[in-house]
């Protein structure tokens, strides 16, 4: 089975045009099947004026597709602490995803964070 139910992840809406915003959504799966998954999480947007990511506090249940093409699943460390998720920028411009514990996790876009654009 690709995703199982209590497995944690980090959806990344694929950007398609370079001036499109940043998009993340972070959850709990509830359930898979045939290529569909129901998570339970949370909304993060990129602020286009301060560069940081902002959480939507409202929970949500999402529905999505991980064929669709348009969005990127990573399958987080189970001791993930889903509450403590932050998103942190170096001093290079790199975009990094950490829970204050073992997690961190590079998102920048280019190999070399000086000369990217970021989620």
């Amino acid at each position: 089975m690709i995703l199982e139910a209590g497995n944690k992840v980090l959806v990344v809406h694929r950007r398609l045009f370079e001036s499109d915003q940043g998009r993340l959504f972070i959850g709990v799966v509830d359930g898979y099947e045939n290529g569909l998954a129901k998570i339970k999480g949370t909304t993060w947007l990129r602020d286009q004026y301060l560069g940081t990511f902002v959480k939507k506090e409202d929970p949500r249940t999402k529905i999505l597709s991980i064929t669709s093409g348009t969005l990127i699943f990573y399958q987080l460390p189970l001791d993930t602490k889903l509450d403590s998720v932050q998103f942190t920028t170096d001093d290079r411009g790199g975009t990094h995803l950490t829970d204050g514990g073992e997690l961190k996790m590079d998102l920048t876009e280019r190999a070399d964070p000086a000369k990217s654009s970021h989620l």
